[in-house]
């Protein structure tokens, strides 16, 4: 099956799914990733109307936004792997949106790659996994707190990546919980609004729970190289 074919049968998804939980379709965004794709693979996917792409290599971030350039203007690119210091100024300048975000002290290393600031997720360890990078569920409005004191930074809301597994059921109380965390971080005045959660295995699951990035990879473009 074509890209073109691929990006539509998610989108009906999207829709099916929104039209179940009474989800209004334009709230739900979704992020075609394509780290490891070729160039060719991604303009396939643009021409099909896609405009969000996610990249997980931070200097696979910054070669590919030359695709970006005067033809796709309206092309944003999304950050959502681990966030290394010496690899700020490849981020900063060229992510819409950082999905993985974790400390002041990252915030601060991106703030001074980035001209007019960042627009950030504080990645989560929903599932508390010690393999996995991310703030625990228990330090996570704390943390929010501390770096949208910050000069520079905007925090849109919360990301995850819940345990693995082959049911999708199973991430429900994952999603749930990072519903219920961003709903108390917007009690006390944070502007938690948009969840980052839901993946090809799951995205119907986060979409029931509040999810207004999903993060889809390869039901669009198949399996990864690497």
């Amino acid at each position: 099956m074509s890209i073109s074919a691929n990006l539509a049968k998610v989108r009906e998804r999207i829709q099916a799914c929104c039209a179940q939980y009474n989800r209004d379709p334009e709230d739900v965004t979704l992020i075609a990733v394509s780290k490891t794709k070729p160039f060719e693979t991604i303009q396939a996917a643009l021409l099909a109307g896609q405009v969000d792409f996610g990249e997980n290599y931070a200097q696979e971030l910054r070669d590919k936004q030359a695709l970006r350039g005067e033809n796709h203007p309206q092309l944003r690119w999304h950050y959502m792997g681990r966030i290394q210091s010496n690899k700020a100024k490849y981020i900063a300048p060229n992510a819409y949106r950082i999905h993985t975000l974790e400390s002041p002290a990252q915030a601060q290393a991106l703030c001074k790659r980035a001209p007019h600031g960042i627009q950030a997720l504080i990645a989560v360890n929903i599932g508390r996994e010690a393999q996995k990078g991310g703030v625990p569920p228990e330090q996570v409005l704390p943390t929010v707190q501390a770096i949208s004191k910050l000069d520079g930074v905007q925090v849109h809301g919360l990301m995850c990546i819940p345990p693995a597994h082959p049911d999708p059921a199973f991430s429900a109380p994952f999603f749930e919980e990072m519903a219920y965390l961003a709903a108390q971080g917007r009690k006390e005045g944070l502007h938690l609004h948009e969840l980052s959660m839901g993946m090809s295995s799951d995205f119907e699951v986060a979409i029931r729970y509040g999810a207004t990035w999903i993060r889809v990879g390869t039901a669009i473009f198949g399996a990864r190289a690497r």
